[in-house]
Parts: structure tokens; sequence; C-alpha cells
């Protein structure tokens, strides 16, 4: 005999079981949405960081040629200036880097938004001060032997200098990926 009451519970699970398939299939359509848009945001900020890097290789060249023209007391003014204009552009970029990524990510992951900010926001930090105090340190190591050894020496150091900013730069990149995995990794769990 088949009872008419377990026709209607199957009949009702197989639905349910249909329903939780959908629901799972939309879920898993907002999830390649949502990591086609952290990998296209990835791009932006990698040229961004490497527009960023160029400027202030430009703006340490920019140095060099001033100090050529002028070594003098005015030396240590003029890395001060340089010093201060590449961190007020490394605090704009964060504070836009920042802002941007943390708008995109409100847009599609609410509950993410909190994590990834804060980890996003720690190594900006860290890596802004590795880079300043590397950059300050290279600048005042370059000035004091460039005024003994002579002005072709300063650009050798300069450029030099610049690789090692853009090896900093590809590090950032690199951690701040590492952290947007962590933050999507512990979103899917």
């Amino acid at each position: 005999m088949v009872d008419p009451q377990g026709s209607e519970n199957f009949e009702a699970r197989v639905q349910r079981a249909q329903d939780n398939f959908k629901v799972i299939s939309e879920l898993r359509e907002k999830l390649e949405i949502l990591s086609e848009h952290v990998a296209s945001r990835k791009e932006a900020l990698e040229e961004e960081i490497e527009e960023h890097l160029h400027e202030a290789i430009r703006n340490s060249k920019d140095c060099l040629e001033k100090i050529q023209e002028n070594i003098d007391p005015k030396l240590e003014k003029v890395i001060r200036e340089k010093l201060a204009e590449i961190d007020r552009k490394m605090d704009c970029w964060k504070r836009d880097a920042i802002d941007a990524v943390g708008e995109e990510i409100q847009k599609e992951a609410p509950a993410l938004t909190q994590k990834v900010l804060w980890e996003l926001d720690q190594t900006v930090v860290e890596k802004v001060q590795l880079v300043k105090k590397d950059l300050q340190g290279k600048l005042e190591e370059a000035a004091d032997a460039r005024v003994q050894e002579a002005i072709k020496s300063q650009r050798e150091a300069l450029e030099e200098q610049g690789k090692r900013l853009m090896t900093l730069g590809l590090m950032g990149i690199g951690l701040g990926a590492l952290a947007l995995a962590l933050g999507l990794m512990a979103f899917v769990r």
C-alpha cells in the first residue's frame, strides 16, 4: 500500500531540493561575478601602483638635478621636500586605493568589507613605512656619497634605488593580492 502522505512528503522534499539547488546555482554565479570583478580591480590597482612608482622615480630624478645644480646647505632642504612630496603622494594613493577597494567590495560582499579593508590598511601602512625608511636612508646615503664622489655616481645610485622601489611596489602588490585572497577564502568558508 502506498501512503498518500508519504507521497506528499516526498514531493515536498523534491521541491525543497530543487529550490536549494537553484539557490546554490545563483550563489555560484554571483561568486564567479565577484571573482571576475576582484581580478579586474587587482589589475587596475597594479597599473596604478606602477604609475605611482614611475612618478616617484621621475621625482627622484628631479631631486638629483637640483642637487647637481646646488651642492650646498640646500641639499638637506631638497631631500626633505622630496620626501614630504613622496609621503603625501603615498598617503593620497593609500587613501584612494582604500576608498576604491572598499567601495567595490561593499557593492559585492558587505560581510567581507571590514576584514579586507583592515588587512589592506595594515599591509599598505607597513609597505609605506618600509618604502619611506628605505628611500630616506638611500637618499641621505646617496647625498653624502655624491658630495665626495661626483655627480655621475649620484645618477647610478638613484637608478638602483628606482629598481628597489619597483621591487618593493611589486612586493606590496603581492601582499595585497595575498590579503585579498585570504579575505575571499575566509568569506567563502
